[in-house]
């Protein structure tokens, strides 16, 4: 039963404190939380109501405010708590938080805020954690294992697609072809060979390409630009593959080696001309005949793939200069046709 001196505080308090009151009298059912912030806000929490057939002082908060001797029966209490799931909602798309703080990082979405910077490169992030992940580039921190072959990473995330590695884990299906992937990025490439799809856009041709690495590739052709520098002569290239192969006159490799004569070769299709020796194979008989010789050799090209000409640019073959001039003419941006002129 509730004492009298309890009703007649309750009717000459404000709704607002009426409200508090019930909130400290049920605190083992609801959660307070303070902030200098945001003032008093609170949580309310779903439970099961226990308090019929107890005691009225049964249940009591273990707060300062116990000397107050604040008492509530079960009807009035369910009157002034408030039991929604969510209590903080976002003014912009009216989803629900339980905390004040998660709404704060839900609103950044909205605004775009990003109030963390990284120290290091000045990049902006809209949590702290976000920033924690990212820095851990600079500091080259790999707290991560992997517990089959050693290998770390910086980020979780990388450790578990890392793993599918060993597991040969493929959870990832076109619905089309059903063909399995281990990375979700694999699946959506995958997906555009059946959609025709091509959203990378040349701002300057307006040719589109079905992979961001593609565009970068071909936007070279516009910009001039080469980004991948030969260590040895200071040489540049617009593609990693064009180095690559220019880099072999420095280093004189040669992986591909001749089984018979133990020859070594720079390039495959180099080893495969040279075994024609070997074998005395004559796959080149069209009957075709030529007043000059060096006609004959550069005819002969088309049948054995041989390209001596090489662009010192960017490593491309070409079977008759010719060829590689017009070529060349790509990297000096030179255009000798004026169509204005026609």
């Amino acid at each position: 039963m509730v004492n009298e001196n309890s009703e007649e505080s309750l009717q000459q308090a404000g709704p607002e404190q009426v409200a508090l009151r019930g909130m400290l009298w049920g605190r083992s059912e609801e959660r307070v939380s303070q902030s200098p912030e945001q003032g008093e806000t609170f949580e309310s929490q779903r439970r099961p109501q226990r308090q019929q057939g107890k005691h009225p002082g049964e249940g009591r908060s273990t707060s300062t405010h116990r000397s107050r001797g604040v008492k509530r029966n079960k009807e009035t209490n369910q009157q002034k708590i408030p039991h929604e799931e969510g209590h903080y909602t976002c003014s912009d798309c009216r989803k629900s938080f339980r905390q004040h703080s998660s709404l704060i990082k839900h609103q950044r979405t909205h605004t775009e805020e990003k109030p963390f910077n990284c120290s290091d490169c000045g990049k902006s992030f809209s949590r702290n954690s976000y920033l924690i992940k990212h820095q851990r580039r600079h500091t080259r921190e790999t707290p991560y294992n992997c517990p089959d072959c050693g290998k770390s990473f910086s980020q979780s995330s990388d450790l578990v697609r890392h793993r599918r590695i060993h597991t040969g884990e493929k959870p990832y299906n076109c619905p089309d072809c059903r063909k399995s992937f281990s990375q979700i990025s694999d699946l959506v490439r995958h997906r555009r060979i059946h959609t025709g799809e091509n959203p990378f856009n040349c701002s300057d041709c307006g040719k589109s390409f079905s992979r961001r690495s593609n565009l970068n590739s071909h936007r070279t052709i516009h910009t001039g630009k080469k980004p991948y520098n030969c260590s040895d002569c200071r040489k540049r290239f617009t593609r990693w593959s064009y180095l690559i192969k220019h880099q072999i006159i420095h280093t004189r490799e040669t992986p591909y080696n001749c089984p018979d004569c133990g020859k070594r070769f720079s390039r495959n299709s180099y080893l495969i001309k040279h075994q024609i020796l070997h074998t005395r194979e004559t796959p080149y008989n069209c009957g075709k005949s030529f007043s000059q010789s060096s006609d004959l050799v550069r005819h002969r090209r088309t049948h054995t793939g041989e390209k001596p000409c090489n662009c010192s640019d960017c490593g491309k073959s070409f079977s008759e200069s010719s060829h590689l001039i017009a070529h060349q003419k790509i990297h000096t941006r030179q255009k000798p046709y004026n169509l204005s002129s026609l």
